[in-house]
């Protein structure tokens, strides 16, 4: 990985770091103060999330899959100021209008993804509507943000997230102080001051999140001010990427609807149907929280990654290199999956102990309900991880006709067997289900993905060294699961805790305790496994980590470039 790939990896990995820890703050305190089950929380979760669809439906893929390339090519061009502020300019109008008219049509969207009682689809409305303006402040950030990135600015990219959490913690702690939790508390609690401080706060933080992005874009000597006008920033280009990119998102939103309202409905019909508390199932609360917590290292690592090889594979491409693009294409699979798999193993192995590590207002028994989505999900996490990456290097090609087939089949798939699974399963197992489906829907289509990425890079993609890399990571990771599964009862009565959802008892210290040595165990067992199968990419992301840290850095030969270039002479 050269030099500015891995310190830009670093400043995005650590200002996600700093994200996620702030993130994750915020929430223990809206499990805290909404809990993880019952109608005000799934409530919440879907009124918070429909905002964020809406954004990635559509605008999101368009500036994901067209924006940096175009910067790339922009930024060379003599009048580069002028089109890059037509381009803030189009983005701005185009969000406002599209922020405005979603807000009109706020009941219309919440019953589509929400099926529940009128009281509960009220309150959902009210979250959703509140949350309404982070459409608009989500695009601005992201097209502010790409610009810093293709300037190779990547800090306050990185790190504004972090402003954005403190001001919803700030929120939440609030609500907390005057309110105490409010789960046990009926629908008609929720009043409008309740509301806006808890959706409405969380906005306040998303605008500044975008907003303070303008310092270091004046910074950067980019100055800017409206532009209107079409002409001049490749529109004709960027369409059929675009249009690809459109389809790309409603494919995934729905099947996303499809999910939503099955684990919402969740609690419901298991109270109709079989008597149990609302309480004790898990539905979408409990999803997303599980969801969440599985987006952790997948954000850090694999969007951080994907963040600073995208420009880099985008300029290889515009100057017609495509054995460079190969070469990093290679790379960042490659090591992508060698500590993808070891997040996989940690949330098959030590599920409960990491959920209450990491949210400990939470009890055991609803670490228990989020724990069987957060294994299922965990499964995938090195397969969805390697395709946004190579999601990324379709559209560096301005192809956004390949990553929709894809999209096609794994979204296809997605949806018909969460249809299907509701009708043969209890609704107690359904986001059990629910993220098993998700983890299959990435790893069945791999062969189509591959056929199509082949052809992108002239029928070499350095196959054969990737797919043994991955079989070395996969193969080390189970053996990995199945000694850490063994180990794990030893180790909960080690620290005096017990898994279970009558009698189960684990503190906060406990919870630490348990992961930490779990982490530890699981950290040997792979390492072990990995240097018995004499992995390459271990060794590469090691000296990766020993490059960064003081004192442990050593010279690097001019050999290493050219052993990366081996990939030039793969399949």
């Amino acid at each position: 990985m050269s030099s500015s790939v891995g310190r830009n990896s670093l400043i995005m990995a650590s200002g996600t770091a700093a994200s996620r820890v702030t993130g994750q703050i915020r929430t223990i305190l809206l499990a805290w103060a909404l809990g993880t089950t019952g109608y005000a929380a799934n409530a919440y979760q879907a009124g918070s999330m429909i905002p964020q669809v809406i954004y990635t439906l559509v605008s999101g893929g368009i500036f994901n899959a067209v924006l940096v390339p175009q910067i790339v090519r922009t930024l060379k061009a003599k009048d580069a100021e002028t089109k890059l502020n037509k381009l803030i300019t189009l983005a701005i109008t185009m969000l406002l209008a599209v922020t405005i008219l979603m807000a009109l049509c706020t009941p219309l969207l919440t019953k589509l993804y929400v099926n529940g009682s009128p009281e509960t689809m009220a309150l959902a409305t009210s979250f959703t509507l509140w949350c309404m303006p982070q459409i608009f402040f989500y695009g601005l950030y992201t097209v502010v943000g790409q610009i810093l990135a293709a300037k190779d600015h990547f800090t306050a990219y990185a790190w504004s997230s972090v402003g954005a959490n403190i001001i919803s913690c700030i929120g939440f702690g609030t609500f907390i102080a005057l309110f105490g939790r409010a789960t046990e508390h009926p629908l008609d609690f929720w009043t409008a001051d309740k509301i806006a401080l808890t959706a409405g706060t969380w906005t306040l933080g998303v605008a500044f999140q975008a907003l303070v992005l303008f310092i270091p874009l004046t910074k950067i000597g980019l100055k800017y001010r409206p532009i209107f006008g079409l002409r001049g920033i490749g529109l004709r280009s960027m369409g059929p990427v675009a249009a690809w990119s459109v389809g790309i998102v409603v494919i995934d939103q729905l099947a996303n609807i499809v999910i939503t309202r099955t684990s919402t409905n969740a609690p419901m019909l298991a109270q109709q149907q079989f008597g149990i508390n609302p309480l004790d199932v898990a539905g979408n609360a409990s999803y997303q929280n599980a969801y969440t917590i599985y987006m952790l290292p997948y954000s850090l690592i694999a969007v951080s990654l994907a963040t600073a090889i995208f420009p880099k594979i985008s300029r290889a491409v515009a100057d017609h290199n495509i054995a460079e693009a190969r070469i990093d294409l290679s790379q960042a699979l490659r090591n992508m999956g060698v500590i993808m798999c070891y997040f996989a193993v940690a949330f098959v192995v030590m599920p409960v102990p990491i959920i209450l590590a990491l949210l400990p207002s939470v009890s055991v028994r609803e670490a228990i309900l989020m724990a069987g989505p957060l294994v299922t999900l965990g499964v995938g996490l090195p397969f969805a991880s390697a395709y946004l990456i190579i999601q990324r290097t379709f559209y560096a090609f301005e192809d956004g006709k390949s990553p929709f087939i894809f999209m096609l089949f794994a979204m296809g798939i997605q949806a018909v067997s969460v249809i299907i699974g509701a009708k043969l399963l209890p609704p107690t197992e359904w986001t059990t289900m629910i993220g098993m489906v998700g983890a299959m829907s990435y790893i069945l289509p791999i062969p189509i993905l591959y056929a199509m990425l082949r052809k992108r890079f002239e029928n070499n993609i350095d196959g054969p060294r990737i797919a043994i890399s991955y079989l070395k990571s996969i193969g080390a990771a189970v053996a990995t699961m199945f000694i850490g599964v063994t180990v794990r009862d030893s180790v909960y009565q080690l620290v005096g805790a017990q898994i279970g959802a009558v009698d189960g008892h684990m503190n906060w210290i406990q919870a630490v305790a348990c992961a930490a040595l779990l982490a530890i165990v699981a950290f040997i067992v792979y390492v072990g496994m990995l240097r018995l199968l004499r992995s390459e990419e271990f060794k590469e992301a090691i000296a990766l980590i020993s490059s960064r840290i003081p004192g442990l850095r050593k010279p690097t030969s001019p050999n290493d470039r050219l052993e990366q270039g081996d990939a030039e002479n793969g399949e």
